[in-house]
């Protein structure tokens, strides 16, 4: 029989404890000792608010969260193996014993990441382990250097930057991504030869690196060259002047188109063959407007000429036609738009250094231009004045013209190249190079080297969802998923992004 004295023991002992702190509620639970992490991060978008927010309790000696502290806490990069920033409000005071941080961004990329807190007199914490890494959703290749945009909207850039394209500032060469600066949002970016254009979200266009021809849309003052070449250049984004709201822009060589919601087509920089389509072969840096009131949808700024296609599908080129790359018979430079010949209609076209391509509504790629390299794709060398279907039969969602090669995306995200393979940008391995399939000697290449006039798929099973040619290397984006960026070809400025200056001949993954 148990003592009468024992049965109430419980009863005691719980309200005993409760009086002490076992509860999180009661008078003894509210001294604060030390800080836990409550919900914290596993994988990270850089660049990009932490989502679920991250949250830190105050707790007291029995690990309960003391409901009513009210004590600053803040966040500070714990380890970062590869270097990262953290940005946002970082002090926060708790609110019934948690401190709520609802914008911190981390930027940078690997695993191994861990951030702390701290308060003053309480015992500090450490989160656990997570990964960063950034998702590009589009990419654009420039002639030697690359940029690419987040999810989150942050720009980021690679490669050369000799006059300041890569926009983070400086002069250094990059071979893995930087940070765009000035903290814009952007939709979209654009790189051509020695700069870059961006579109944020709000439709404002921005431009940076080498302005040598007006092509930043913005007078930069020559008072202190720093660039190459001693050219007046920005490192970092400048609005560009007129104040005018795009839809979308393309930079080229030494010049730079847009067009407004409304398909009004603007043009700046250089014009010297007539690309800005103005009516007049007078250099401009500030937008000049298109002439011939045609309603654009897109425009593809190249070398020295420029493409749009009209919200009807109807494809108009203007500049220098030297190659045929306006697919018009007409010879000489082109002042004003003239519509392509064939009465084809077309949902995009890319203008190269000297050829053109598009795609038709039915998916079909059609290539007009120089075509010394097999970039045309029609299985021959010669070059066409007005647009040749590419072999294959395939159906491209997208097609990005390069210097000497071009690539499209089936509507499946199968990847093809063709045209010249000197620096593997074809991406296929290097096949072409145990001389069963040559190309040149040319003006521009002084020797016999590999090419494919027809198409090649891109070995390794990746499906694309977007990607971009410029120089003599070739950028995409994968479908879905983690949305890898892969890049292929030239590196010698670092412009594929893997952290080496390595010649790729198959795609190899950006570091993100």
């Amino acid at each position: 029989m148990i003592p009468r004295h024992w049965r109430s023991l419980p009863v005691a002992l719980a309200i005993g404890l409760g009086g002490c702190g076992w509860s999180s509620e009661g008078p003894g639970a509210r001294v604060p000792v030390r800080l836990a992490f409550t919900t914290q991060p596993t994988l990270v978008e850089s660049g990009v608010p932490i989502s679920p927010s991250v949250t830190v309790e105050i707790r007291d000696a029995f690990d309960f969260r003391v409901a009513d502290a009210t004590n600053a806490v803040s966040i500070s990069i714990g380890t970062i193996p590869s270097g990262g920033t953290l940005a946002g409000t970082t002090t926060v005071a708790a609110v019934h014993g948690v401190a709520t941080f609802t914008n911190l961004v981390v930027d940078g990329i690997g695993p191994g990441n861990a951030l702390a807190a701290t308060s003053s007199g309480l015992t500090a914490t450490t989160s656990a382990p997570f990964e960063m890494r950034r998702t590009l959703v589009a990419v654009n290749a420039g002639t030697s250097h690359t940029c690419a945009v987040t999810a989150g909207g942050a720009a980021y850039c690679w490669g050369d930057n000799s006059y300041g394209q890569l926009g983070d500032g400086t002069t250094t060469e990059r071979d893995g991504p930087v940070v765009v600066s000035g903290g814009l949002t952007f939709a979209t970016v654009s790189a051509g030869d020695d700069h870059t254009c961006g579109l944020t979200k709000a439709g404002e266009a921005y431009c940076w690196g080498s302005d040598r021809s007006g092509q930043l849309g913005i007078q930069i003052s020559t008072e202190s060259l720093t660039c190459a070449s001693f050219d007046p250049c920005s490192t970092k984004p400048v609005a560009v002047s007129a104040g005018i709201t795009f839809a979308a822009l393309s930079a080229g060589v030494d010049h730079t188109c847009g067009v407004t919601p409304a398909g009004t087509a603007y043009c700046w920089g250089a014009n010297d063959a007539g690309q800005l389509g103005d009516g007049t072969s007078t250099l401009r840096n500030a937008p000049a407007a298109v002439t011939g009131g045609l309603r654009f949808a897109a425009v593809s700024a190249g070398g020295t000429h420029t493409c749009g296609v009209t919200t009807a599908g109807a494809a108009y080129c203007w500049g220098d036609n030297s190659q045929g790359q306006l697919g018009a018979t007409a010879t000489g430079r082109q002042l004003s738009p003239m519509a392509v010949a064939g009465g084809l209609t077309f949902t995009a076209v890319s203008a190269g250094k000297n050829q053109t391509c598009g795609i038709t509504t039915a998916g079909t790629a059609y290539c007009w231009g120089d075509n010394e390299y097999g970039q045309l794709g029609n299985g021959t060398i010669g070059g066409s004045v007005s647009p040749i279907p590419v072999l294959g039969g395939f159906t491209f969602t997208t097609v990005s013209v390069g210097s000497f090669n071009t690539c499209g995306v089936t509507a499946a995200g199968a990847a093809y190249c063709w045209g010249s393979n000197l620096d593997g940008q074809l991406g296929n391995g290097g096949a072409f190079y145990d001389g069963s399939q040559t190309c040149g000697p040319t003006a521009d290449v002084p020797f016999s080297f590999p090419c494919s006039p027809t198409p090649l798929q891109i070995p390794g099973g990746l499906l694309f969802g977007g990607m971009g040619d410029d120089g003599n290397h070739v950028c995409a984006v994968t479908l879905a998923g983690a949305r890898w960026a892969y890049c292929w070809g030239d590196n010698g400025f670092g412009q594929l992004g893997d952290g080496t200056r390595t010649e790729r001949l198959v795609p190899t993954r950006v570091a993100q």
